[in-house]
């Protein structure tokens, strides 16, 4: 992970997280579970909550999430 010189600029903009818990779940047909909690704005807590089955479906909440980011921050 590089730090560059917008880590200086982070008390005064915008801060999202996301978080991704994955567990395997023996014996299942679909044993991956992953629970995602996300946030564009980390002083509203958590914004949103979900549970998914299979990497593809986990991936594509974070591209989803990246691009409300970066949306936010373009002005859109």
């Amino acid at each position: 992970m590089t730090v560059g010189p917008e880590r200086e600029d982070m008390a005064a903009s915008r801060t999202g997280v996301l978080i991704v818990r994955v567990r395997i779940e023996e014996g299942s047909a679909l044993p991956l579970r992953a629970h995602v909690r996300l946030t564009d704005d980390i002083t509203s807590g958590v914004e949103r909550s979900v549970t998914l089955t299979g990497a593809d479906a986990v991936c594509e909440v974070v591209r989803e999430w990246l691009g409300e980011m970066l949306a936010e921050h373009d002005g859109g």
